[in-house]
């Protein structure tokens, strides 16, 4: 289970998690959704043991997220931070150096999956390409918990439901898998809760089966349709504001 308990991030006078509580359980895929800014990559890198600077508590399994729960956590950030003259094959060998719970063999048959030559540079390889090998290392872990940040990101269709397919076949009782995108709409199927954030904090949550009944309407409507509602009550009120002067 990962807890978090009041938790701000502060970026000099931005503020990019505000107070926030939430509790991730095990045996779920989360989507987590949200405008630009509104906190996600944030809170995954905090949730990840990246970031150091912030108030309040992010507990895993018990114990207090730190740089020493990288071991625990399996994250795969927005953009790449590998060295582009790495192939596929390197890229397992780091891995398997440091995350014990590293399968190479689940890794090279992922790679296969997505149709990709172990060999190649990373460099000679598209985004979608390099995406999928990110993907695919990441996902070769034996973790508890999951953090992806925008995963498909340059993946073609294919490969996007591909996606879908190795996290499905990823779920189980004891892991909890948490996916941030703006592409929500393509991995709703797969996710079966959901957290939207705004300006730093959950704003909505709970079972998207259950939302879907209550709402009336998919997550994805239901997001367009809250944010819609958020942007005319800012625009009203700086409007208001502006008649005060």
């Amino acid at each position: 289970m990962l807890q978090l308990e009041n938790v701000s991030v502060r970026f000099g006078s931005q503020t990019a998690l505000d107070g926030l509580w939430h509790t991730f359980e095990p045996g779920h895929i989360y989507g987590l959704v949200g405008p630009n800014g509104c906190g996600k990559s944030t809170l995954m890198k905090t949730c990840a043991g990246l970031l150091k600077n912030f108030t309040g508590n992010v507990i895993y399994q018990g114990k207090h997220v730190d740089t020493s729960a990288r071991g625990r956590i399996a994250y795969m950030p927005t953009h790449s931070v590998y060295y582009r003259y790495m192939t596929p094959e390197d890229m397992g060998s780091f891995y398997e150096d440091f995350f014990p719970d590293f399968s190479r063999t689940e890794y090279r048959n992922m790679l296969n999956y997505f149709g990709l030559d172990a060999n190649q540079r990373l460099y000679n390889m598209s985004t979608g390409m390099v995406a999928k090998v990110r993907a695919a290392a990441t996902l070769s872990r034996n973790a508890g918990l999951i953090l992806l940040d925008e995963p498909l990101n340059g993946m073609d269709l294919l490969g996007q439901e591909q996606m879908r397919q190795i996290l499905l076949s990823l779920k189980r009782p004891d892991r909890s898998i948490i996916v941030a995108s703006h592409m929500f709409g393509q991995l709703e199927a797969v996710c079966d809760r959901v957290v939207m954030m705004n300006a730093g904090k959950v704003i909505l949550f709970g079972d998207i089966q259950e939302m879907t009944a209550q709402y009336g309407m998919s997550v994805s409507d239901l997001y367009c349709h809250t944010f819609a509602q958020i942007l005319q009550a800012q625009a009203q009120s700086q409007a208001m504001g502006g008649m005060k002067q």
